[in-house]
C-alpha cells in the first residue's frame, strides 16, 4: 500500500525518522534534478537541497498536500522560491536612480526631464502605503536594503518585496497615463 505525501507529513511533525527516511527516499532525486536545473551549479544546488532537508526535517509543515495527499507542486514551488533567494541575496544591495529599469529607461528620452520624472513617480505612488513609499525612495537613493529594513522595522526581504511592488505600480501608472513614453521606448 501506498502511503500518502500527507500521512508522511503527519508523521514527520512527530519526529518519526522512518517516515523521513521514506519521504527522502521518494523526493531526493527530484529535488536534486530540480534545483540543479535552476541554479546549473552543483555546490549551490547541493547547498540548497541540503539547507530544504534541514529547514524541512524542523518543520515539516512548509509543505502542504494537494486534494490527493501529494506535496510534489508545493514542495517544488517551495525550492523555486528559496532559488529566487538565493539570486536575490547575489544581486548588489545598491540600486540607483539611473540602474532601475523604470527610472533609467524613461531617463533616457530627451523629451523628459529627471524632475518630471520623479513627479511622475510619486504621482504613481501616492495611494501606496508610507511603508512603499519610504522603502521605495530609500532604495532609489542607494541606500542598502538592510539598512532600510532596520530603519523601517522591517524584513529585507519585505524591502525588496515594496520595491518590486512599488516598480509594478509605477509601470502601469506610466502605461495608463503617459503611454507615449512607453510608445517611445519600443
Amino acid at each position: 500500500m501506498h502511503t500518502t505525501d500527507e500521512i508522511l507529513l503527519k508523521a514527520i511533525e512527530e519526529k518519526d525518522e522512518k517516515a523521513f527516511s521514506q519521504f527522502y527516499e521518494r523526493y531526493s532525486s527530484t529535488i536534486l534534478c530540480f534545483v540543479l536545473s535552476k541554479v546549473h551549479n552543483k555546490e549551490i544546488a547541493k547547498e540548497i537541497v541540503q539547507n530544504f532537508w534541514a529547514v524541512f526535517w524542523e518543520n515539516p509543515r512548509i509543505l502542504r498536500a494537494n486534494k490527493e495527499g501529494c506535496v510534489k507542486v508545493f514542495l517544488l514551488q517551495y525550492l523555486r522560491f528559496r532559488i529566487y533567494d538565493i539570486y536575490r541575496i547575489a544581486i548588489p544591495e545598491t540600486i540607483s536612480v539611473d540602474k532601475a529599469e523604470i527610472l533609467s529607461d524613461a531617463t533616457a528620452y530627451d523629451n523628459i526631464e529627471k524632475e518630471e520624472l520623479k513627479e511622475i513617480v510619486h504621482d504613481a505612488l501616492k495611494d501606496s502605503s508610507s511603508l512603499t513609499k519610504n522603502s521605495f525612495w530609500m532604495r532609489v537613493e542607494s541606500i542598502p536594503a538592510k539598512e532600510v529594513a532596520d530603519e523601517l522595522g522591517v524584513t529585507t526581504q519585505t524591502i525588496h518585496n515594496k520595491f518590486s511592488q512599488s516598480l509594478a505600480t509605477i509601470r502601469k501608472y506610466i502605461k495608463t497615463y503617459y503611454p507615449e513614453i512607453i510608445k517611445n521606448r519600443k
